[in-house]
């Protein structure tokens, strides 16, 4: 499940709102720098992309494939030999069902502790789930710096993104690579609503977090993010390190032949 928050979050936080249809698709190889780290290659196409995890060694481990067309995502994972193809509504209620689950596990956990320490589990359990249903959006600032920098060959411009008042983030824009174009708005718009729910929020507050009521979505039009830089404590750095536009054939938006086909509910181990 971390794997899949990473590249969740990875779509989330560099998808923007977008305009226009583009016309080849895009290769990006991107490396994370502190934090877990990491390298990833990010393949787009025609309301298509595909994000591969790739080890130190530049062997793929796991695959995400978002379809937006059909509104399905397929992880493969490349160690295991085998992928799960579901609607996204599907898959968000597995992993729904999973985290109450584990929730469920902790739960019966907890009752051989002493009555203190099960007492302070406890507490901070209410608060964990209260912060989770308060689902309070912060507000959104981006501010266009003045610097600049040659990123993968790409010249590309800082931005920053403060959320509420606090520096959340720098992100490297880069207008030479148009990968975002190849992606319609309003389908990723509804991919994201239905992620959303893993939050916690209520499909209302849910929809309430569309791209277009987050400014920092509005980038899209300036290109693709070419260096984030996490600011809220973490720091890690996620830079692209080659991009080319070409066209990248249907086949790599499919499960590996020979590979085994499981549910969503059998990958969670449900």
């Amino acid at each position: 499940m971390s794997s899949y928050r990473a590249v969740l979050g990875t779509i989330l936080a560099t998808t923007f709102a977008l305009s226009g249809q583009g016309w080849a698709g895009w290769v990006i190889d991107e490396v994370v720098k502190g934090g877990e780290g990491g390298r990833h290659q990010v393949l787009v196409q025609t309301n298509r992309m595909k994000t591969l995890l790739l080890s130190e060694g530049g062997k793929t481990t796991t695959a995400f494939i978002l379809d937006l067309d059909a509104q399905t995502i397929t992880q493969v994972d490349y160690e295991r030999r085998y992928y799960v193809t579901s609607t996204v509504q599907d898959y968000v209620q597995a992993m729904q069902g999973a985290m109450a689950g584990a929730m469920k596990e902790m739960q019966e956990a907890m009752k051989g502790l002493p009555p203190e320490q099960r007492k302070m589990m406890e507490e901070m359990m209410r608060s964990q789930m209260g912060q989770a249903q308060a689902c309070r959006e912060p507000r959104i600032e981006v501010r266009k710096g003045g610097q600049q920098a040659t990123i993968a060959g790409y010249p590309a411009v800082r931005y920053d993104v403060l959320a509420d008042g606090k520096l959340q983030s720098e992100l490297w824009i880069a207008k030479g690579i148009t990968a975002w174009r190849e992606l319609d708005p309003r389908k990723l718009e509804q991919f994201a609503v239905e992620m959303a729910k893993l939050s916690g929020c209520s499909p209302s507050q849910a929809q309430r977090g569309r791209f277009g009521a987050d400014p920092s979505w509005r980038l899209a039009s300036e290109g693709y993010p070419v260096r984030t830089m996490d600011r809220s404590g973490s720091g890690a750095i996620v830079e692209v390190v080659k991009a080319e536009s070409r066209t990248v054939p249907s086949v790599e938006f499919q499960p590996p032949a020979g590979f085994a086909r499981k549910t969503a509910r059998e990958m969670m181990g449900r």
